[in-house]
């Protein structure tokens, strides 16, 4: 089986238009977030003619007991620094939001970046003011093939013209602690409760190959790969699957099928 799904846009203030022209698409703001694979309101991602197959019916086909499909994947690239933010863990997702998720993810970059981290995330409660916070990013150059593992807890920010797939938690739920003078609502009461501590060297994976986080899983796949079972791809450059031609970024759920190319593949893992 092979479904290949429709992408969906998501203009943002903080939005590239690199992703405008790579889409040949218009938009004022421009375009921060390419949706690849989503079952999340309000940019849930079709199957390309097939108007009767979704994720939903997915779920069910395979027996899978979510309210939604567990995954989000996305193409993100900010022209500014992204909100110093912070994303809350399951127990507080089910307990604050009523959302059965929270948000732990993972950024791949496809183009050269920077990203920002307080590792020490609790000296968040010792700031007296939010925009402090920023005296404590850690600033890491990133390189194509690298991918960091962000999860649920570390107060991050993502740089300019950074280029990412990122692969995460099927939830939107992001605390803002300091949006840079853009005046966006913040949610310190929140973050401070999200907030964890973490080792950066635990979170970088230089010339990427494999990451299991208990979730989700994601390898990079070269050439000929059988795939067994049910499996998400994002191709990273042009190749096939089932002998269908692919081209950079176009998103697929297989089951028991081969592809060939440089790709991601992403497998739920509970």
């Amino acid at each position: 089986m092979v479904l290949k799904f429709e992408p969906r846009f998501r203009p943002m203030v903080w939005g590239n238009p690199k992703l405008n022209e790579l889409f040949k698409v218009e938009s004022s703001p421009p375009i921060g977030e390419v949706w690849l694979l989503s079952d999340l309101e309000p940019f849930v991602t079709n199957v390309v003619d097939q108007e009767r197959v979704s994720l939903k019916k997915l779920m069910n086909d395979f027996g899978m007991d979510f309210s939604r499909f567990p995954l989000l994947i996305k193409l993100v690239s900010p022209a500014q620094w992204l909100s110093i933010q912070v994303h809350p863990d399951d127990t507080i997702a089910r307990a604050v939001e009523n959302e059965p998720w929270g948000k732990t993810e993972c950024w791949y970059f496809v183009e050269p970046g920077k990203i920002a981290v307080v590792p020490n995330g609790t000296i968040l409660k010792d700031c007296l003011e939010p925009s402090q916070i920023s005296e404590h990013l850690v600033y890491l150059e990133m390189n194509v093939g690298d991918l960091f593992f962000v999860p649920a807890g570390l107060i991050h920010t993502l740089g300019p013209d950074s280029v990412v797939v990122e692969i995460q938690q099927a939830s939107d739920l992001t605390y803002r602690i300091y949006d840079w003078g853009r005046k966006r609502e913040t949610h310190i009461e929140k973050a401070s409760m999200a907030v964890k501590d973490f080792r950066i060297e635990a979170l970088i994976h230089r010339n990427f190959e494999r990451l299991n986080c208990g979730t989700f899983s994601v390898h990079r796949a070269f050439g000929q790969t059988h795939l067994i079972g049910l499996s998400t791809v994002v191709f990273l450059k042009e190749g096939f699957v089932a002998d269908i031609a692919t081209k950079a970024y176009e998103t697929f759920i297989v089951v028991d099928e081969t592809i060939e190319g440089d790709a991601l593949v992403i497998k739920i893992e509970k």
